[in-house]
């Protein structure tokens, strides 16, 4: 009997190991589509991006094609496709307010309010084209993505803050780095609506 019992309870637990086995990758060259496996085996050129001038959106989005197993390129190589991106309208808005803080010596308090909280945002357009037959094989327009940012008024009187988080000094300053992260997640964006395109 015990014997019987250990080899059902063997026969189960083999059983349930197995079912593991059926997963497959997602970057599988069988699961891709014929024009995921060519552009997969043939490449993709990236077109410069208006707006882009230090080329964060485009280092962004290669890094995330890459990550999906696809070779890109910046600029004209010879990769069949090409994928064209323009930026839509780039807003920076004043989100948070706060009330102009009071200089040392000031003996009247001032009760005017600034800005002290921005959010940058931005949508885009995506092409990819057939450079051999010049269709556009995908045109998506990617949803609107924002990413918010704390800045020090200009009025302020602090110089730093050295230890605060995601507080940052001007916001000259702020918006650089928070364009930097916005361009991340409208590159994550771009590359997942034209990668599961593919399939």
């Amino acid at each position: 009997m015990r014997k019987i019992l250990s080899f059902l309870l063997f026969c189960f637990v083999s059983c349930g190991c197995t079912s593991c086995v059926g997963y497959r990758l997602v970057n599988s060259s069988n699961v891709l589509s014929a024009l995921g496996k060519s552009i997969r085996s043939e490449g993709i050129d990236l077109s410069p991006i208006d707006n882009d001038v230090l080329g964060q959106l485009t280092a962004a989005i290669i890094y995330e094609l890459s990550k999906r197993s696809l070779t890109a390129h910046s600029g004209e190589t010879n990769s069949r496709y090409l994928l064209k991106v323009r930026l839509l309208n780039e807003i920076d808005e004043n989100a948070g307010f706060t009330y102009a803080p009071n200089k040392i010596n000031d003996k009247t308090p001032k009760h005017f309010i600034v800005s002290n909280e921005g959010r940058l945002s931005l949508s885009a357009q995506v092409q990819l084209i057939d450079k051999h037959s010049g269709q556009v094989v995908i045109d998506e327009h990617v949803a609107r993505k924002s990413v918010a940012f704390d800045f020090e008024p200009d009025l302020g009187i602090t110089n730093a803050h050295q230890f605060a988080l995601g507080q940052f000094e001007m916001h000259n300053e702020a918006i650089k780095s928070a364009q930097r992260v916005l361009y991340a997640h409208v590159a994550e964006t771009i590359v997942q609506q034209v990668y599961y395109d593919l399939f």
